[in-house]
């Protein structure tokens, strides 16, 4: 009886010892893969979700600071030069070559002049090398926005007002972005002139 016992012992402990078989190593590290390809593609996609959401938030920011530097000059505009991603407008010059400000001077018409009587500074917008440029006078151009190759600035221009238009790629859509996806970050702005336009015979009343 306790020879018996000893062998049942003795062979369970054997058994016991017993590695994996090769099928059951194989379904495991089927498992195993296909548990990591599919953490790998989550983790891929959300990096690249993170990427594409920061890059619009960015662009759409910078979109905004454009068309804010534009409705500023516009305003004030005496006249408007506009062309896709090329702007130039000529506004009073508010302050003197030592950047101090000049007296306003009646002109007998009606009208308001600053400086020598005829005088505009020229301000000009355009995209160069992925940057958009802002340059008043002889100044050294101001980057607006960076990296911004795929941006384009439209001014239309209705003598009272002018509006802008501002629109960029979106990262997020695989390839090139299509025509709807690109209106899609359009970012409009509409500015009053307040100043006679010079011209033009159209005024701002």
């Amino acid at each position: 009886m306790g020879d018996t016992r000893r062998k049942m012992f003795h062979g369970g402990a054997k058994r016991s010892l017993g590695g994996f078989l090769l099928s059951e190593t194989m379904i495991s590290t089927l498992i195993f893969a296909a548990i990591s390809m599919g953490l790998l593609m989550g983790f891929t996609a959300l990096e690249r979700n993170y990427s594409a959401t920061t890059d619009f938030a960015t662009n759409h920011a910078d979109e905004m600071r454009i068309s804010d530097y534009l409705a500023l000059d516009l305003r004030r505009a005496l006249s408007v030069q506009a062309a896709r991603n090329d702007t130039t407008i000529y506004i009073p010059s508010y302050y003197d070559s030592a950047g101090n400000p000049q007296t306003p001077v009646l002109d007998g018409n009606g009208g308001v002049y600053y400086g020598a009587a005829g005088s505009s500074v020229r301000i000009h917008y355009y995209l160069s090398g992925g940057t958009i440029y802002r340059q008043q006078g002889s100044a050294n151009p101001v980057a607006l926005a960076v990296n911004v190759q795929d941006f384009i600035f439209d001014i239309t221009d209705a003598g009272k007002v002018v509006s802008t238009r501002i629109t960029f790629n979106p990262t997020f859509v695989a390839g090139r972005a299509s025509a709807d996806a690109t209106a899609a970050t359009a970012f409009y702005n509409t500015t009053l002139l307040r100043n006679t336009r010079t011209d033009n015979q159209i005024g701002v009343y």
